[in-house]
């Protein structure tokens, strides 16, 4: 379907869409049933690192593994071995912008990742990509999209029934260094996203709208926005 413009609005601090409507997942046991024998594999940055952390936090079955990793993150793992429950987070490969060091030697763009994946009934793959693109000529940020089309148009051929939900940037820092990484590289971003993921089976969570709906400018926003990020992944995976 199209994505509406705009799609959704703001009321009483929860996000309400215009095309669908969020579950309403008040039993926390009823949050646990759409994710077992569930295997939800986030690739991307650190604002679906923030979904993992989330859910890490929030389903107090998950438990996270230490990987003895140095620097900033790259990745992370938890499980929940009486629901069947895997978790994985993992960064997505150059270009990062980071003021620390991090680990490259399992490096790999989203693309080798989705084409090391089976796919399956139990999978999800959550996609993000966008803020640390910024920086960068466009041209950059649309070749790698085009070759995360094409992973995903060989992931449905093997496993036609894998979710795969993309996940748009949040608005950032209006004082980030705004020539280099404006909201206005965003935008273009998620234009270019939306356009080219169109004529696939993937569900999209509007992040953008949503920021932009509750008037926040941090790139890794308040709990109760990322609360109504994970409702809306969750209606989609249930």
């Amino acid at each position: 379907m199209e994505s509406p413009f705009p799609s959704g609005f703001v009321l009483e601090n929860s996000w309400k869409p215009v095309f669908c409507s969020i579950s309403n997942f008040t039993n926390q046991e009823q949050r646990y049933n759409y994710l077992n024998y569930k295997m939800i594999y986030f690739l991307g940055d650190s604002t679906v690192r923030q979904w993992f952390t989330y859910l890490v936090q929030t389903f107090k079955g998950l438990k996270t593994f230490d990987l003895h990793r140095a620097g900033v993150y790259t990745l992370m793992v938890a499980v929940d071995q009486k629901r069947n429950i895997n978790l994985q987070w993992k960064k997505h490969s150059h270009p990062i912008v980071a003021s620390r060091i991090y680990m490259v030697k399992d490096d790999a763009y989203v693309h080798e990742q989705i084409d090391r994946l089976a796919g399956g009934s139990n999978y999800v793959i959550v996609i993000c990509l966008g803020l640390h693109f910024r920086p960068f000529p466009v041209q950059l940020f649309i070749r790698r999209v085009i070759l995360v089309q094409k992973s995903l148009i060989h992931l449905f051929l093997r496993s036609p029934n894998t979710k795969v939900i993309i996940k748009t940037e949040n608005t950032s820092n209006d004082d980030l260094n705004s020539e280099r990484f404006s909201d206005f590289h965003g935008y273009i971003h998620n234009l270019i996203l939306k356009d080219v993921f169109r004529y696939l089976p993937v569900a999209v969570v509007d992040a953008w709208d949503m920021t932009v709906a509750h008037n926040t400018h941090n790139v890794h926003p308040p709990e109760h926005i990322v609360k109504s990020q994970i409702d809306l992944l969750l209606t989609y995976i249930c």
